[in-house]
């Protein structure tokens, strides 16, 4: 099966070079024209392929007692595939979509067997008007907040690691199986999904500190309301912009939710067991505004304010793309293997980034600028004494707009233990730096 998915991923790549030889279509970052292929004179239908890979190079100082092939080391030096993704979307009407997109995720030195070509998305939608649309199958379609589903263009090296806090718990690769309405009323953009969640992650209950239980799951609900004050986004896909690069000017005011009910589980004081609800929800704002047209400068900037209860003391530790494959817990610390770090649990957490574009290097080209960034994220949650701060700061060389750029990223995190009253001190903190390149196709 596994050989078959891969098969199926060159199959698009080939196909998409084959039929991309029609004339008079629009252009790419990249000055090709893209890889669409209109089936009617008017271009309501058509076929097209599009894909990306994002592959990393890292240093990165590992949490207490991390293990790398069985061996306790403190640091790490590592390369990485973050994503690989292809992509095809079929028009064969006006009003009905079909997708289909598989990939790679996180092949790196943990990665013990064979990367897996995995089945990411397919999913059927029928467009009754810009009002509503509605779809169904497997798909990242979810609500809650912009990058809940993750961004199609991030200013730094990955998206917040908050927006994606249940993933490999309650989803596989962020991807559910769903249903869902979408559609832009006016200057309001909606989405509303019902998903069957998945059961990957579950234990026993414990004692006041909650985890996902290992009952039936129930099914998720969420959705995202956004109103635009300026130009209208696209909503053809789930996955939202995190800058423009001053293509557009756009400011986006949005509020979500998402609730699971029985979700998680724990022990009270009779040690009877007690279900406990995941309840979120988020506000957040998006601003993204060309400077000088001219000269390619332009700002963006998105805030973010998360309420989250998933029951007493639940916090989730969590690293992108951990490079350790265990841990000494002799040695080791509350965030566990790797470069975990605490991503999410009951409470509130709250995420900034400001970033945008400076003037080109070349006037005659419009093709090489610099985009620096900077985010934080803070999180006061009930189970950590201390609250969690996460920064990050990079910058990246934009060669072909967004769709090849090379991306250097510097974060630092919090590494917690328990003091002498049993409380989460943050004891240490520890960095990681990222070298990324991303290209696209399209």
């Amino acid at each position: 099966m596994k050989t078959s998915y891969l098969k199926i991923g060159i199959c698009f790549s080939l196909l998409a070079g084959a039929i991309n030889t029609v004339s008079a279509q629009k252009k790419n970052d990249f000055g090709n024209p893209t890889l669409t292929h209109y089936l009617n004179d008017e271009k309501t239908r058509s076929i097209s392929f599009s894909g990306y890979a994002e592959i990393w190079a890292r240093y990165a100082e590992l949490n207490p007692g991390s293990l790398v092939n069985g061996e306790q080391v403190n640091s790490i030096s590592d390369l990485s595939l973050r994503r690989v993704r292809v992509k095809m979307a079929y028009q064969p009407t006006e009003n009905f979509t079909f997708v289909l997109q598989g990939g790679l995720t996180n092949v790196n030195v943990a990665s013990k067997t064979t990367p897996a070509f995995e089945l990411l998305d397919a999913y059927a939608e029928y467009k009754f008007s810009d009002i509503i649309a509605a779809g169904a199958g497997r798909s990242t379609w979810r609500g809650l907040s912009r990058f809940t589903t993750g961004p199609l263009n991030t200013l730094l090296y990955d998206l917040p690691s908050y927006a994606t806090g249940n993933a490999g718990i309650s989803d596989e690769t962020v991807r559910e199986l769903s249903i869902y309405a979408k559609g832009q009323i006016g200057k309001l953009d909606y989405r509303l999904v019902i998903a069957d969640p998945y059961t990957n992650v579950s234990t026993d209950p414990q004692y006041n500190v909650a985890a996902f239980s290992k009952t039936s799951p129930n099914k998720d609900y969420s959705g995202y309301f956004k109103y635009e004050f300026f130009e209208s986004e696209n909503n053809s896909s789930p996955f939202h912009s995190g800058t423009y690069s001053g293509k557009k000017k756009v400011l986006a005011l949005g509020t979500g939710f998402e609730y699971m009910h029985n979700a998680l589980w724990h022990l009270d004081q009779t040690k009877s067991t007690i279900n406990d609800d995941e309840k979120s929800f988020a506000v957040d704002l998006f601003y993204d505004t060309p400077i000088n047209k001219d000269r390619g400068t332009s700002f963006s900037a998105y805030a973010m304010a998360m309420n989250n209860n998933y029951g007493p003391n639940y916090v989730r530790y969590s690293g992108v793309s951990n490079p350790a494959s265990g841990v000494n817990t002799a040695a080791s610390s509350l965030n566990g293997a790797g470069n975990n770090s605490p991503v999410i649990g009951t409470g509130n957490t709250y995420y900034v980034q400001i970033g945008g574009t400076l003037p080109y290097f070349n006037k005659d080209k419009n093709n090489l600028q610099l985009q620096p960034a900077a985010s934080v994220m803070l999180s006061d949650l009930d189970g950590l004494h201390d609250k969690a701060l996460t920064y990050d700061a990079g910058v990246s060389l934009l060669m072909n707009g967004m769709s090849s750029r090379l991306t250097v990223d510097a974060q630092n995190r919090p590494i917690y233990t328990l003091n002498n009253a049993g409380l989460a001190d943050v004891s240490d903190r520890k960095w990681q730096f990222v070298l990324k390149y991303r290209i696209d196709f399209n």
